[in-house]
């Protein structure tokens, strides 16, 4: 930013910089109006959105070079305290065509209650940005949204402590599926997602990748009801879950092609539940943190029955009878870490 500042100095005529002799051996002083605009977009690049547009009022070539659609790829706007009026602006005079990633944080932890991420702005967003791919939304209050008004070029939603209706997730009669493009699907420390949102979206989406982080209303039932839609299913996290074995003689009998698996704080899990994943022969990592009731010897050994797996995470587990020393020389081409 300082770099900027001092481009911006330059162009009001003040000296900013360090002299040397030009042609006839007149003193000149080099600003960033002297680089090409390749050079100046990777400059611009570094910076956040609010400093972005504060660099249009430079002059009408940065307005310019503010306004190419390399810099408006991913957008974030979660450090700002946002409104409606803020959010049309940037929507309808800022954000470009190739616009891909956008992050918004919400009011839901503030005193306002009326949200601005409204069914205008989300529908302006499915109609002129297709390349739009990766949203992600933080504290937002959703129950006055239909799931139907996402933007359909979806391939990756994420939910950080947001709030959605009991009807969520569930199509329109009029439409076979909401989000067709939608592959992967993460919700974070969302209280009202539950069993049955699971199913809904599961029922309608083909993801690859779904991570549910303090999701305690998805139990075993949920589990049982979403993974014959998984079977493509590559990445899962499941962390303070509802669930217990049931759950993980499902995931060895349905997800075939799963290549990493995290599971953090389950002291409901067990060896007998442990054993059934011996049959996910896809396994690439595997993470079992804080599940406290596995023993060394069950890991050891449906860990030897995975020929991908390269990455095993033992983290907060204490082992006996130098449990962990005896797991990593069974398995010398695996990675295995254990901070308690």
């Amino acid at each position: 930013m300082e770099m900027m500042k001092m481009s911006a100095t330059a162009y009001g005529g003040e000296s900013s910089g360090i002299p040397f002799l030009g042609s006839g051996g007149i003193s000149v002083t080099p600003t960033l109006s002297w680089l090409p605009d390749s050079v100046l977009l990777e400059v611009l690049s570094f910076l956040s959105v609010r400093d972005l547009i504060r660099s249009a009022r430079v002059c009408k070539r940065w307005k310019r070079l503010v306004l190419d659609k390399s810099l408006w790829r991913h957008v974030d706007l979660t450090p700002y305290k946002l409104d409606s009026k803020i959010l049309w602006n940037l929507v309808r005079h800022w954000l470009g065509t190739s616009l891909k990633t956008l992050k918004i944080k919400g009011l839901l932890l503030s005193m306002k209650k009326q949200e601005f991420l409204t069914p205008a702005i989300l529908q302006v967003l499915d109609k002129r940005y297709p390349s739009l791919e990766n949203l992600h939304l933080e504290e937002t209050h959703l129950r006055s949204l239909s799931y139907d008004c996402l933007p359909s070029t979806l391939k990756t939603l994420e939910l950080t402590q947001c709030e959605i209706p009991m009807t969520w997730f569930k199509s329109s009669p009029n439409k076979s599926k909401t989000l067709p493009k939608l592959e992967t699907l993460i919700l974070n420390n969302v209280s009202s997602f539950s069993s049955h949102h699971l199913e809904a979206i599961c029922s309608q989406s083909v993801l690859k990748t779904l991570y549910l982080v303090g999701t305690y209303r998805v139990t075993d039932i949920g589990i049982q009801k979403a993974v014959p839609y998984l079977k493509g299913l590559e990445h899962l996290k499941l962390k303070t879950c509802n669930i217990t074995d049931i759950t993980l003689h499902l995931i060895g009998c349905h997800l075939k092609h799963l290549r990493t698996l995290t599971l953090t704080h389950f002291c409901s899990l067990t060896d007998a539940g442990l054993i059934c994943l011996s049959s996910v022969r896809s396994l690439e990592k595997m993470c079992l943190e804080y599940c406290l009731r596995l023993t060394w010897n069950c890991i050891l050994a449906v860990c030897v029955n995975l020929p991908a797996l390269n990455y095993l995470d033992l983290s907060g587990i204490s082992f006996e009878d130098q449990g962990i020393d005896k797991i990593r020389k069974r398995l010398p081409h695996c990675t295995v870490t254990n901070s308690l």
